[in-house]
């Protein structure tokens, strides 16, 4: 493995709600690795129930790196992700360990995968906001179109089935930073030996499992976590706080709809993300080993730790 000039890894990828966290872990277990979280959802401190964040003792004494690492209130930047990313990476490798990340948000996955060159541009929250609640409420069609408004030619360059790299077009338009740097600008390979894992779920059981989490929300205290977040003074047009659980029970706490609305709402949105999250990890991507985790997990795991075991050894 020493002739290998690339860090090697191993990354956990799939839709919400299908084993990555369980996955990670048990694989950190039995390959001595350490956890690098990449679900942007996961990021920011004090928001644990409505973010499925995994607890203490899910995490099982395995080091988790990149979560708790903003306050709600504080603007990131894909670049910034990167950049502690990276060097996160690093750092696991240099005692030893291997890293396994672990997370559903695509743009992050392959961005640090494929080696993308992101230019710092200063974020605009009030247009991320904006856009971000266009996708919850409309969909990715709405995004393409007002992509499409602003530049076609920068829509022909993005891929439209893929709401981050839309979202990012638009705000590189509004920005003025369109020019600055190809939608696709990345290397040819890899900067990374990588085995990339994906879970799969039958739709069916994976929207049941949606449900179930919904209720363990409830009995785990969702309602006083929204509360105690805006209490403590962050704001509802906030990035945090319009994530999927946050906005659908700020709705309620405003009047605008009951309780169980608030579910019904939050369980749609998460369908959508399901859907979305589709997009970035496609079953015919050779890069991904897919492995179905709708029956046995148990055995599923066994497979896939076996499977990675087998790679680690071919290196």
């Amino acid at each position: 493995m020493s002739s290998n000039p690339k860090h090697r890894l191993i990354a956990v990828v799939g839709s919400t709600a299908t084993g990555k966290s369980r996955v990670a872990v048990e694989l950190a277990d039995s390959l001595d690795g350490e956890i690098i979280n990449v679900d942007s959802r996961l990021f920011y401190r004090g928001m644990d129930v409505a973010t499925a964040k995994p607890n203490s003792a899910e995490r099982r004494g395995i080091t988790h790196h990149l979560i708790d690492i903003f306050d709600p209130d504080e603007p990131f930047s894909l670049s910034e992700f990167l950049d502690r990313a990276r060097a996160t990476i690093t750092e696991i490798f240099s005692r030893g360990k291997l890293p396994i990340l672990v997370g559903g948000s695509g743009q992050y996955v392959w961005a640090l995968l494929e080696g993308w060159k992101v230019p710092e541009i200063e974020p605009d929250q009030e247009l991320r906001t904006e856009l971000e609640n266009t996708l919850a409420d409309e969909g990715v069609s709405a995004l393409v179109s007002i992509l499409t408004q602003l530049s076609p030619e920068l829509a022909e360059k993005t891929d439209l089935e893929n709401p981050r790299r839309v979202i990012r077009a638009i705000e590189r338009i509004k920005s003025g930073a369109s020019s600055a740097f190809d939608t696709r600008s990345k290397p040819d390979e890899s900067p990374y030996d990588a085995r990339v894992i994906g879970l799969s779920v039958e739709r069916s059981v994976l929207h049941q499992r949606v449900l179930d989490r919904l209720e363990l929300m409830k009995s785990n205290g969702w309602f006083d976590e929204v509360v105690n977040l805006r209490e403590a003074g962050y704001s509802d047009d906030g990035r945090a706080l319009s994530g999927i659980g946050y906005r659908q029970m700020i709705g309620h706490l405003d009047g605008k709809y009951d309780f169980d609305e608030a579910v019904r709402k939050t369980a749609v949105a998460t369908n959508r993300l399901i859907r979305q999250q589709g997009n970035w990890f496609r079953r015919d991507d050779p890069r991904i080993s897919w492995f179905d985790m709708t029956n046995d997990e148990n055995e599923a795991i066994r497979s896939i730790i076996d499977s990675a075991s087998r790679w680690l050894e071919n290196l």
